[in-house]
């Protein structure tokens, strides 16, 4: 019997049109221009979205940071004067008790109305995982620095984190304020999630 090595990391696979971003203040700012310069270069039709874009990664960026995210993949799609964002974010978190019952500290939020929030909570299986809680729904999420909130489609994941010492789980996270699209995606931050292992 050989011992196996508690996990140290993990691994997720965005969309290859998705942006993976630097969540590191200070140089958070460079990488993101750096990011859309290249992604310009490649798809010359995003130039007159150059601006929005460099902003709303940003944004991401900023925001997932003050979450406390480790990782943070961004949607961000021009389509003529409007943009399409959604993010999809790790954060690695202490479990509220006994790892295995985090669906005990979840409520689910009966919906009041097509614009109100509402939330369920939820089993699903996960490939590389096994069985975990989630929670779908449309919630108000806070803006960084008191500046708000935003009602987003978001769709949590709730992962033990294997191994001795203290109780983690790895919060996955999808986001994205396209309410008219909540249901598709849930759908993409599903699949999204199914990639996640651990490594």
């Amino acid at each position: 019997m050989t011992a196996t090595a508690a996990p140290t990391a993990f691994a997720l696979a965005v969309p290859p049109s998705w942006y993976e971003v630097d969540l590191h203040p200070q140089t958070r700012n460079g990488s993101v221009a750096a990011l859309v310069r290249e992604r310009v270069a490649v798809v010359p039709e995003l130039e007159p979205h150059r601006a929005a874009l460099v902003h709303a990664l940003r944004s991401a960026s900023r925001t997932a940071h003050s979450h406390g995210a480790v990782y943070c993949g961004v949607l961000a799609e021009g389509f003529d004067t409007a943009l399409l964002t959604a993010t999809i974010t790790v954060s690695v978190v202490a479990a509220p008790g006994e790892v295995a019952q985090v669906g005990k500290h979840l409520r689910p939020i009966p919906s009041r109305g097509p614009d109100r929030p509402w939330r369920v909570v939820e089993e699903v299986g996960l490939p590389h995982i096994g069985t975990v809680t989630r929670t779908r729904g449309v919630e108000d999420v806070p803006l960084p620095d008191g500046a708000g909130w935003v009602r987003t489609a978001l769709l949590q994941t709730f992962v033990p984190w294997p191994g001795a010492g203290q109780a983690r789980v790895a919060l996955i996270t999808g986001g994205s304020p396209a309410l008219p699209l909540a249901a598709e995606m849930h759908d993409l931050f599903d699949a999204i999630t199914t990639t996640f292992r651990f490594t």
